[in-house]
């Protein structure tokens, strides 16, 4: 029982008998006769305060009816085995993959099936919450009985543009269940990648995986470099296959909306295209890359790239001459060039200083100068202690460990190919973190700041490793350079991931900034949406994107000359490989996020199957009963119905 207090209702009982028992209170009236005398001794009973208990049909249902209210409301329960508890919170994978879609699958639908059969499995009395998770978690519906309501808001769940995060919606799990320890987590999924808290919930958790196609390409990774002079744009497109076939696949490239460039791309089962085109004019401001024809995601068969301004920064390179070093910076456009050796480091920066153009980055190979610069500067194979961190001979034949895919430096950089001779042995200061490191933790590429300053190493000698040789290296000290000397399209960088916020620094003057973003056409969901930010002394955040296309910001203020002024735009992209792949993973994963107690996690669980309503039908049919019982003028026109014979042809019926 789970309201064993309701028992006090079973007193209505003997108050029931008492109303039978007591007397009849009459009133007094003049009548003309009093019938028979022998009705004396009848009326002289039915006057007594209390009568003799007759046995009554109408009485014994009144008492039924009591005792089986009383017996509802105290809602009796069975144990059974159930694989959901009597709190189930229903978590609805809504990320990027989830919007896969062919001619025999629409993976969203499945998934929409899938939760409303998990509604209907609901234990009797049980009650759910709906959460629909893409990079963070929405309640749709809370800890409601109604499976109507719980229908309704699972009919109106959509897939949308983001990479997939569960931590949100673990975190609302595992509060849901810290407070009913009967609970059960149900996640509808692909399982495709998304990401997952570190600490699980105290609860099981079911998976309800969806789809079974791989059939999707993406594109991976795009980027524009203005060759020095400005007069060409060289554009580098990726296009990965995650897929389990081979495929071909049409590349087109706009520039400014007008296509230059088109190929076909001959993409092997798991591996990626790359290629370079240089056709792309040289005064374009705005590039995009398509994907021709369909696959299963459509998100990422789009791209967009904001090309980068023509100013430029003086450089120098310090050392005895890496042709490596000399060919990647040069093709940076945004750098100008020197080259000095170890002796004329010097003399260079001050000449650079008197004649007022002093260098904005310095790079040095295979040296570290006795003061550190005071402007931003990446070394190579420093050979003694700087300010990022101190030397310790040397490492051979270092392996280079799994890497973080979201990291920016390594930005569209594969490094899964590359081969190092030897490292040297760092440890880095505070401030400083790895980018590429050994399974030992040895960093081989880091950035960071100290001290002020922005400082990147390259831990190994280049012409001691096959990174020069790979198409990552260009890509690897293109990313390195824009750490050091950040770059963007007005306040914002020039790309961006989906849901990725991003902090600004404005002028105080202005009140609010108004984000507009303007989705890809042809993508499912394109729109157009504008949202007002706060700035509060001089800074806001922009809130992450949830679509791909292009962000425009402009100021909101009552100073006539800041009002409506563009302050930057930047392009908003996938690029996620976990949402690409939109092969279904593995949902042991998932599970393993929940409470089990065999390593394996059961299969049911004990749960609670009430009777309440049963009981509350069986005392409607008998208060149904009562009344028959109890109005005779309608059991009186039953019975004629009933004994009514049918009426003879010719005549009337005897």
């Amino acid at each position: 029982m789970i309201a064993p207090l309701a028992l006090i209702g079973l007193i209505s009982l003997p108050i029931i008998v008492a109303f039978y028992m007591l007397r009849l209170r009459r009133r007094d009236l003049p009548v003309g006769s009093t019938f028979l005398w022998q009705q004396l001794i009848r009326d002289v009973e039915a006057n007594a305060p209390w009568q003799r208990l007759r046995f009554s049909w109408l009485l014994l249902v009144q008492l039924l009816i009591a005792a089986i209210v009383v017996m509802a409301a105290v809602r009796p329960f069975s144990a059974v085995e159930s694989d959901l508890a009597a709190n189930v919170v229903l978590i609805v994978d809504t990320s990027a993959s989830m919007a896969t879609a062919t001619d025999d699958e629409d993976r969203m639908a499945m998934a929409r099936e899938r939760a409303r059969d998990v509604v209907e499995r609901l234990p009797v009395g049980g009650r759910i919450t709906v959460v629909s998770a893409a990079d963070s978690a929405e309640v749709l519906v809370s800890e409601t009985d109604d499976v109507d309501a719980a229908l309704e808001a699972i009919d109106g769940i959509a897939a949308t543009q983001l990479p997939g995060d569960l931590t949100d919606a673990f975190a609302l799990a595992s509060a849901l269940a810290r407070r009913d320890a009967d609970s059960t987590v149900v996640v509808v999924s692909d399982a495709s990648g998304d990401r997952l808290p570190d600490v699980g919930v105290g609860a099981p958790v079911l998976v309800e995986q969806v789809g079974a196609t791989d059939a999707n390409q993406a594109i991976a990774a795009l980027s524009a470099l203005r060759r020095a002079g400005g007069a060409q744009l060289d554009l580098f497109v990726a296009v990965a296959n995650p897929s389990a076939v081979a495929v071909t696949r049409r590349l087109e490239v706009y520039a400014d909306g007008a296509l230059v460039d088109a190929r076909d791309l001959t993409i092997p089962a798991g591996q990626r295209s790359e290629a370079l085109v240089s056709t792309v004019p040289g005064a374009t401001t705005l590039v995009e890359a398509r994907l021709a024809g369909a696959d299963a995601l459509a998100t990422d068969d789009t791209a967009f790239a904001i090309v980068p301004g023509e100013g430029t920064v003086r450089a120098l390179l310090v050392g005895a001459g890496s042709p490596f070093l000399e060919n990647a910076l040069a093709l940076l456009p945004r750098l100008e060039l020197y080259a000095v050796g170890a002796d004329g480091y010097a003399d260079a920066l001050a000449e650079a200083e008197e004649a007022g153009t002093p260098y904005g980055l310095l790079i040095f190979d295979g040296l570290v100068p006795d003061e550190a610069p005071t402007v931003p500067a990446l070394y190579v194979d420093p050979d003694d202690d700087g300010v990022y961190g101190t030397v310790d001979g040397r490492i051979e034949s270092p392996a280079i460990d799994r890497v973080d895919p979201d990291e920016p430096i390594l930005r569209f950089v594969d490094l899964s190919t590359v081969h190092i001779g030897r490292t040297r042995d760092i440890e880095l200061a505070d401030g400083m973190r790895a980018v590429v490191s050994t399974p030992a933790g040895t960093p081989l590429v880091a950035v960071g700041q100290v001290g002020g300053r922005r400082s990147a190493v390259i831990g190994f000698d280049l012409g001691e490793s096959d990174l020069p040789l790979q198409i990552a290296f260009p890509l690897l000290m293109s990313n390195l350079t824009e750490f050091l000397l950040p770059v963007g399209e007005g306040i914002l960088p020039s790309s961006v991931r989906l849901g990725e916020s991003v902090g600004v620094s404005v002028d105080p003057r202005i009140d609010r900034i108004a984000v507009e973003t303007a989705g890809a056409e042809g993508l499912p969901g394109a729109a157009t949406t504008r949202v007002e930010v706060p700035v509060v002394g001089g800074r806001a955040t922009v809130p992450g994107a949830e679509l791909v296309g292009l962000r425009q910001v402009t100021a909101i203020s009552e100073v006539p000359e800041l009002s409506g002024l563009a302050l930057g735009r930047t392009a908003v992209n996938l690029f996620s490989p976990d949402e690409s792949d939109v092969r279904p993973g593995d949902p042991q994963r998932i599970t393993a996020m929940g409470r089990v107690t065999n390593g394996e996690g059961p299969d049911t669980q004990p749960t609670r199957a009430e009777w309440w309503w049963p009981l509350a039908l069986a005392a409607l049919a008998l208060l149904m009963v009562e009344w028959l019982l109890f109005h005779r003028p309608t059991r009186r026109s039953l019975s004629r119905a009933f004994r009514a014979r049918p009426q003879p042809l010719g005549g009337r019926a005897r």
